[in-house]
């Protein structure tokens, strides 16, 4: 009875055929595939042009991890409502919804792990990070993950692929808006503190301060990455619900 439950709430066999087929479709479009890639090298040499006569500072890993949340939320953000016809009839011959929205991020974030492993290696080469190279690609990595998850909660809401590109603004710009980067020290509390911690960007950059200080805390460094994979695990949870509702 148990095994039925759990099969009823995840198929690992339906995972595996929709995460092959997903593949399949991204690499027969070769021309937004490349679109996708060419993103992380295009950004790393602007990163580069614009620190080329400094040392990595603190607003650069602001930026890196903003670009991870970038590529992740601009990724995702169709991968759901493009195929809106296609999953409702497959809804009707026993689609598991979770395997469903898991095989999306499985391949997603293989996509995501290439960019961030471009921007880093771009931006290293050249510019020169400080701490811990893994924790930081870890850092960038999760942060790409949650931005995949959030971009896929929002194609799971709205009702077409113009209307999800063009609000993928309003997911990113708010990472910008409320980060101790922007706003000054005697605003940085109440409501302002409060809607920082709800941006993913916040516990990646917070991450990456303790990567790269002269004494790392571990402990911060681990809180700050299970904060990110409690976001994606999160925006998963509600892309699967608002998919159920839906149906």
């Amino acid at each position: 009875m148990n095994f039925k439950i759990l099969k009823n709430t995840f198929d690992l066999r339906q995972m595996s055929i929709l995460s092959e087929r997903y593949l399949d479709i991204i690499l027969g479009d070769l021309k937004n595939t490349l679109i996708l890639f060419l993103q992380a090298p295009i950004i790393a040499t602007l990163i580069v042009l614009a620190w080329k006569n400094s040392d990595a500072d603190k607003t650069l890993y602001f930026v890196i991890c903003l670009t991870a949340v970038w590529f992740g939320c601009i990724n995702s953000c169709r991968e759901i409502v493009k195929e809106k016809s296609v999953y409702q009839r497959e809804v009707m011959v026993n689609l598991n919804i979770t395997s469903y929205v898991f095989s999306k991020i499985l391949v997603l974030g293989v996509l995501s792990f290439i960019q961030c492993l471009i921007l880093m290696i771009i931006v290293d080469q050249y510019i020169g990070l400080s701490g811990n190279k893994l924790l930081l690609f870890v850092s960038l990595f999760m942060c790409s993950l949650a931005g995949t998850a959030l971009g896929l909660l929002l194609s799971s809401l709205v009702g077409n692929e113009d209307k999800a590109v063009a609000l993928v603004p309003l997911l990113v710009i708010p990472q910008i808006l409320f980060s101790e980067i922007l706003i000054p020290t005697d605003l940085h509390q109440g409501i302002t503190l409060w809607m920082e911690k709800m941006m993913i960007v916040k516990w990646g950059y917070e991450g990456m301060k303790q990567i790269t200080c002269s004494t790392p805390d571990y402990v911060i460094i681990f809180q700050d990455l299970s904060l990110l994979l409690i976001f994606t695990i999160i925006f998963q949870i509600i892309s699967i619900i608002a998919m159920k509702l839906s149906r």
